[in-house]
């Protein structure tokens, strides 16, 4: 009886803490990026390397939660939305790399690099011209 009653109480605590990725979430994850993107550069163009430190560990943490729910939602790959997160995940890197390391132009071309990502995902999924 004992096993019963704590199996239930993980299995309720495991169903309420899934929660389902929605459009809503997908925005306010978007807005996240986007704030992030928008420290990384003003961190470049004030010479600031702390600003744009917490930009890139910003992007990162917000690039890491990015879930696509169905395909038909908004006709994408959830694989396509995978692999451009994976990409800006490593260009962040190399952001940081870079920065830490004084090469501020390869900074800023890894920077351009994670634009370019995000154009081509809002391209295919948001049908952009």
């Amino acid at each position: 009886m004992k096993k019963k009653i704590v199996s239930l109480f993980v299995l309720s605590i495991f169903a309420l803490t899934l929660q389902a990725y929605d459009k809503k979430d997908r925005i306010q994850d978007m807005q996240a990026m986007e704030a992030a993107m928008t420290q990384i550069q003003k961190g470049i163009l004030y010479n600031n390397n702390k600003i744009v430190l917490q930009g890139v560990a910003n992007l990162k943490q917000t690039a890491g939660k990015i879930e696509m729910t169905q395909k038909s939602e908004m006709d994408y790959s959830p694989k396509f939305a995978k692999k451009q997160a994976d990409s800006i995940m490593k260009f962040a890197d190399e952001i940081k790399e870079n920065t830490e390391a004084g090469h501020k132009h390869s900074a800023a071309a890894s920077y351009t690099k994670i634009l370019n990502k995000c154009i081509s995902c809002h391209n295919k999924i948001r049908k952009w011209d």
